[in-house]
């Protein structure tokens, strides 16, 4: 049985381009044949090999815990399957699919470390014949197809889009930057000039890093502040992932492992995007649905995040300055939104580091009765 074959549960089938090859009498899988060639008609029997974003989550959990042989192989097989699949998709619903399962599956994979391990021989030859597509010109409709699909084979640092922010679309942007031009991620993810104007009226200075207690109070007289994006899914898109079970499995996990071991590097990053996305979650919700919210299976994994112990861990300057502008933001709770604020700022702060000033009374009972014990374990 091939490691394919083995990786999903169908013996001695071959499909996504992967073919078999002898050596000194040994069978060999490779990925793919020749990338460059097309074929000519269809099979009259095409053979299936099924899938699951649940499965390749699984397979780049493992392999960022431990990379043994086994899971460096698995990876590298399901890094294929990404890439085949992102070149096979509607190119008018990439971004649809990026904000899916799908896309949360290969943002996890683009995290872990897959990209350093050095390629097979068939791996480089599809790098460079994507790579080559890729770099002649991107006005050709598929090129964010390409995009996604060698992305994952190069090393951080090692890649550079000519004029990025122009070619590389909008809802991939952040995540490429991260990769590959983190220079760029304070500008593009920098308040407009009216937002920065908004931020720091005359005579104000805009404000760094909120202090250790932070104070929530009733009343001000400053400009409202507009709210910061945490994460590239927003609205629609960021509300789906609370009933989404990829999400919610993967998170829960997370979790899991965090409390096991909470010195992880990868299992700390990871949580990092989990936690700004539950802050995104929680900005875009309509006032109505907050409370069902509140007490679905999300909120129940939003209050076991809480109560992990996480939210103590060190913050990345960039997770300081948008826990200032949250926080920012509350010290007025008449304010629009001010209860989603609170939800969405609470994962910033360890236990006992944030207080209330005389908000309260604005705030809905629900909440405030919940308070006390969002950090305490059951």
């Amino acid at each position: 049985m091939s490691l394919w074959s083995r990786l999903f549960g169908r013996r001695d089938t071959v499909s996504w381009g992967e073919r078999k090859v002898e050596k000194d009498g040994v069978s060999l899988d490779t990925l793919v044949s020749d990338p460059g060639t097309t074929p000519l008609e269809m099979a009259r029997r095409p053979q299936i090999t099924p899938w699951s974003t649940a499965r390749l989550g699984t397979i780049f959990m493992d392999f960022a815990h431990e990379a043994t042989p086994t899971r460096v192989a698995e990876a590298r097989l399901a890094r294929q399957c990404l890439s085949q699949f992102w070149l096979s998709a509607p190119i008018d619903a990439l971004e649809l699919l990026y904000g899916s399962a799908v896309g949360t599956c290969y943002r996890q994979m683009i995290s872990t470390e897959l990209a350093s391990q050095p390629l097979l021989r068939d791996e480089e030859a599809w790098k460079d014949y994507l790579s080559q597509r890729l770099f002649s010109g991107f006005e050709r409709p598929e090129m964010a197809n390409i995009l996604l699909a060698v992305l994952p084979y190069f090393g951080r640092g090692k890649m550079k889009v000519r004029n990025c922010e122009q070619n590389v679309p909008a809802w991939l942007l952040q995540d490429y930057a991260s990769l590959f031009e983190p220079e760029i991620l304070p500008r593009i993810r920098q308040p407009s000039p009216l937002e920065r104007k908004a931020l720091a009226p005359a005579g104000h200075r805009a404000e760094r890093v909120v202090a250790p207690q932070a104070a929530v109070g009733a009343a001000g007289t400053e400009a409202e502040p507009p709210l910061p994006q945490l994460s590239g899914y927003t609205g629609a898109k960021a509300l789906q992932l609370t009933a989404s079970e990829d999400f919610l499995t993967r998170l829960n996990g997370l979790v899991n492992l965090f409390e096991i071991d909470p010195d992880d590097g990868a299992i700390l990053k990871e949580l990092a995007g989990y936690r700004r996305q539950l802050g995104q979650i929680w900005l875009d919700t309509p006032d109505e649905q907050l409370q069902p919210l509140f007490g679905s299976t999300f909120g129940e994994l939003y209050r076991k995040f809480l109560r992990s112990g996480y939210a103590a861990t060190p913050l990345s300057e960039e997770d300081r300055q948008l826990r200032a502008q949250l926080a920012h933001y509350v010290r007025n709770m008449t304010r629009p939104k001010a209860t989603q604020v609170v939800l969405a700022v609470l994962p910033f702060f360890p236990p006992g580091k944030i207080g209330f000033a005389g908000g309260e009374q604005f705030m809905p009972q629900w909440l405030l009765g919940a308070l006390p014990s969002l950090y305490v374990k059951s």
